[in-house]
């Protein structure tokens, strides 16, 4: 094989196969056509930059120089940082915050805060007790108490989170009446005589409970909580004796079991409407009569209740509450006890059935936490 070189710029190679021989040209450029070969070249580069930095940030630098394309590389984006992981967001209701809101750090919805206070109230209870006797003649076979008893309550209640159960509900209730009203009512002898007898009684009452459940949100404004009601009350009452009767005191307590329906509603961030229904069974009822012998076991009878009250915030800790409350709840007839001494002695007597109704308002001060 030989090979020949010419110097016009044109190359020939000649290749000798037995007698024959070939050649190749490679044709010769003009300025003109390089140049545009050129421009295309450096547009392709422009456009491959544009397609390659789309989608990175701001601060990340890209190569600018323009190269031939022998030479031209393509641009690289810069390896991306490692960010550390983001904080979760914990929940936030949308509340609008004001100057004596709560604080950022404690912020829940209103209907929350109400059921995580502490408060003390003065009362003032309406009261009307009437009982039956088995057999009645005329108006005097009534017993009736009515008046009005002042008093004071107590309330502690928390909401919070326990394990994987939010918004338990946990409260504790005292409440007690002491005060003077009115006796209506009739006396009777052995011969069985009955004339009305009209004096006074001093009554004294308390009521504990406590309760336990769950709260269930329906909007940041409003929630339900069902609870379990257990307590204890009791009821001392001493008539007076006047016009040659003699005076009498009875005791009365007993055990209640049930359950209670809260209804919150949050009017505005300060102002917080509360309802509450219950229901309570009245367990274990005696009653205990000075001058008798043995215990009168009552038997069992509903409690109802229902109650409309209001919390409204006056500083981040410091809550007016008032509201009122309606009660109706009876006692079942007792059994006979024979009784072996006394006024009564050779007679079985019992306690007769009674129903008790009454409405009592409150109004106090809470502390929130």
């Amino acid at each position: 094989m030989r090979k020949f070189f010419l110097c016009l710029g044109l190359s020939v190679t000649a290749m000798t196969v037995g007698q024959k021989a070939h050649a190749q040209f490679a044709p010769e450029h003009s300025d003109s056509y390089l140049d545009s070969r050129r421009d295309s070249e450096l547009r392709h580069q422009t456009l491959a930059r544009m397609l390659m930095t789309i989608g990175m940030n701001g601060d990340e630098s890209v190569p600018t120089e323009t190269v031939t394309p022998s030479s031209y590389q393509m641009p690289t984006r810069p390896f991306p940082q490692e960010h550390p992981p983001r904080k979760q967001h914990h929940f936030m209701p949308d509340i609008p915050m004001d100057r004596g809101s709560y604080s950022p750090s404690r912020r829940i919805p209103a209907v929350v805060q109400v059921n995580r206070e502490i408060g003390l109230s003065v009362t003032g209870g309406l009261t009307n007790y009437k009982e039956k006797m088995p057999l009645q003649w005329g108006p005097t076979g009534y017993d009736r108490e009515t008046g009005w008893v002042p008093g004071f309550q107590f309330d502690v209640a928390d909401m919070f989170d326990l394990y994987e159960i939010d918004h338990v509900f946990l409260a504790a209730h005292f409440a007690l009446g002491d005060g003077t009203v009115g006796y209506n009512g009739s006396t009777w002898n052995r011969l069985g005589e009955i004339a009305p007898y009209k004096t006074s009684s001093h009554r004294f009452t308390t009521d504990s409970s406590i309760e336990i459940g769950k709260g269930l949100p329906v909007t940041d404004r409003f929630m339900i909580t069902p609870t379990i009601v257990g307590g204890y009350w009791s009821w001392n009452r001493d008539i007076e004796g006047r016009d040659g009767v003699r005076s009498s005191s009875e005791a009365y307590g007993g055990f209640k079991a049930g359950i209670t329906v809260r209804l919150d509603y949050a009017v505005s961030d300060a102002f917080v409407l509360r309802g509450r229904l219950g229901w309570t069974e009245l367990l274990g009822s005696r009653m205990d009569a000075a001058g008798t012998n043995g215990t009168f076991h009552l038997r069992p009878r509903p409690e109802w209740t229902a109650a409309l009250d209001f919390d409204y915030r006056i500083s981040h800790s410091i809550h007016f509450i008032a509201g009122v409350q309606y009660v109706y709840y009876s006692f079942g007839r007792s059994q006979p006890i024979f009784q072996m001494g006394g006024a009564n002695a050779g007679l079985f007597i019992m306690e007769p059935s009674s129903w008790t109704s009454g409405v009592t308002m409150h109004s106090g001060l809470a502390y929130a936490f």
